[in-house]
């Protein structure tokens, strides 16, 4: 009786973890997206404080790579990590200088700022509920980190900007995943990212803050195994 007991509880330890490793795969793909980065800006001088809001729309690819597992019949969770290869310029503004000396001889001219991110990394969790074999939908909370490289010129003041940050911020999303067959699919997804403010001074001690958010929607492709 106790060898039949050690033979049923045995059977079913190796059936749970066959079952458990047919469940859960990798997945790998790249992404095509589309993003608005809406972004307030803060400029505080000796003389003057002065607010500007404003938005950028630009293009992005990426690669993506996630581990999931099969909760239940109906869903499934992944863990990923999407990964943006190239560096991508979010905003390039010029406008008339305001500065203290501007309308001078020596104060007359434009302010230039050119804002790029690089090495953005986003780390998420996706859970997903299966509508029918191949439909499912999803929810995507992640956090986000990318280099962040800020230069300008004002040449009212002779002033110049090169900063170099981290920029943090916090993802929300959502979206429908169709399986093409029994190992590619194609996703199309909502994003809205809200990063964290960050603050700098250029070369007169002129102090700026800026703070960003970005809105993104995404058409990927993909495989798993």
């Amino acid at each position: 009786m106790n060898k039949t007991k050690t033979l049923l509880a045995t059977t079913i330890l190796i059936t749970s973890f066959s079952t458990a490793a047919l469940s859960q795969n990798i997945s790998v793909g790249i992404s095509a997206a589309y993003g608005n980065f809406d972004g307030e800006a803060k400029e505080t001088n000796v003389t003057a404080k002065a607010a500007k809001s404003g938005d950028a729309d630009f293009p992005f690819a990426s690669i993506f790579a996630e581990y999931s597992t099969q909760l239940d019949k109906s869903w499934k969770l992944a863990i990923g990590l999407d990964y943006i290869p190239l560096t991508t310029e979010i905003e390039s503004a010029t406008r008339t200088s305001t500065s203290q000396n501007a309308g001078t001889a020596t104060g007359s001219g434009v302010t230039k700022a050119t804002m790029e991110l690089k090495n953005h990394a986003t780390l998420y969790i996706q859970p997903s509920y299966m509508i029918d074999q191949n439909l499912s939908v999803f929810g995507k909370a992640g956090y986000s980190q990318a280099d962040l490289n800020i230069t300008g010129s004002n040449a009212a003041t002779g002033s110049s900007i090169n900063k170099k940050d981290t920029l943090q911020g916090y993802l929300i999303g959502f979206g429908v995943q169709n399986n093409i067959s029994k190992t590619a699919f194609v996703r199309l997804e909502g994003n809205y990212t809200d990063y964290d403010t960050v603050t700098y001074t250029n070369s007169t001690g002129t102090k700026f803050a800026g703070d960003g958010k970005l809105m993104a929607a995404k058409l990927s492709i993909g495989t798993s195994f």
